[in-house]
């Protein structure tokens, strides 16, 4: 199993996430606000926001955090 930590900076403040590539033949279920739903995910992302987050396109702005580190093809968005 593939678990790497991931630290970022947004608006001041640092923010943590976890990435984790299941590798072939993972199934997940989820409520996900990108990639929810039963899914074969190339990776799942939990990315920490900041107290008060008011973006109104979480499932873009995960797409954006997954592709910054490196992640590709489907996958799952959560938000702590």
């Amino acid at each position: 199993m593939d678990l790497e930590h991931l630290t970022r900076v947004e608006d001041g403040e640092r923010l943590h996430a976890l990435l984790w590539r299941p590798g072939p033949g993972w199934r997940t279920v989820s409520s996900a606000v990108l990639g929810g739903g039963l899914a074969e995910p190339a990776w799942v992302l939990n990315a920490q926001v900041a107290h008060g987050y008011r973006r109104t396109d979480p499932a873009r702005h995960l797409a954006g955090l997954a592709r910054a580190a490196g992640a590709r093809g489907p996958g799952v968005g959560l938000m702590t």
